[in-house]
């Protein structure tokens, strides 16, 4: 039974950026590669109500998590997302479902932001695969271009798109696993704010205020 992937493109450029190459490229993998289905949630697009964004959220068997790296973190756009989704901690839109990220860079702080990026979303009830995380860089794939094709190329294990392959069959994998054995530990209950996605401005989404 093909499972139902959410594919999360934090870019700050939208579908147009290197993220949103690589988004694209995973769900081909997905849908045509590895036979599953596949959702692209552009989060600098216009998102629906913050109902129909858990229900999408809730829909889904796992997630794909891609972002660049600006300035040693996320990307804004993705920052808020997860500031807003925090509300859905350990509920059905992500408790006990896999993610994996794709992150680009140009040079350096990529692995750091993927590993934070697996802690975040393990505090929201995800959990992390073998193998499910890449980061690709302007300047490793400048050093593949430079050695493809030496008799012994010193580039070989240097991250690359076609790495894409084995972190989403990784994350299929896992998506496929029962979810009905983890146990959360004990969080705030669900509570679903009615309105618009809050894509700027004040954000306040019901957490207790203790300073005076």
């Amino acid at each position: 039974m093909s499972k139902n992937i959410m594919i999360i493109n934090g870019s700050l450029r939208g579908a147009a950026g290197n993220s949103g190459a690589v988004a694209k490229q995973a769900a081909e993998v997905l849908t045509t590669g590895l036979q599953q289905q596949a959702a692209i949630l552009t989060l600098t697009d216009r998102l629906p109500t913050i109902r129909e964004v858990y229900a999408l959220l809730a829909g889904c068997d796992g997630f794909l998590v891609i972002t660049g790296v600006y300035w040693n973190n996320w990307s804004s756009p993705l920052q808020r997302f997860i500031e807003v989704t925090t509300a859905f901690e350990n509920t059905p839109a992500f408790f006990g479902k896999p993610v994996a990220c794709a992150v680009t860079m140009d040079s350096v702080g990529g692995i750091e932001v993927a590993a934070r990026l697996q802690a975040v979303f393990g505090g929201l009830g995800c959990w992390t695969p073998p193998c499910s995380t890449v980061v690709l860089s302007r300047t490793g794939q400048e050093a593949i271009d430079a050695s493809t094709g030496d008799a012994d190329d010193p580039n070989n294990d240097v991250w690359r798109l076609d790495d894409l392959q084995i972190v989403l069959q990784n994350l299929v994998t896992a998506a496929a696993m029962p979810r009905n054995n983890w146990v959360a530990w004990p969080h705030t209950g669900l509570v679903i704010p009615d309105g618009p996605w809050p894509g700027e401005g004040p954000l306040d989404m019901g957490t207790p205020r203790f300073v005076p």
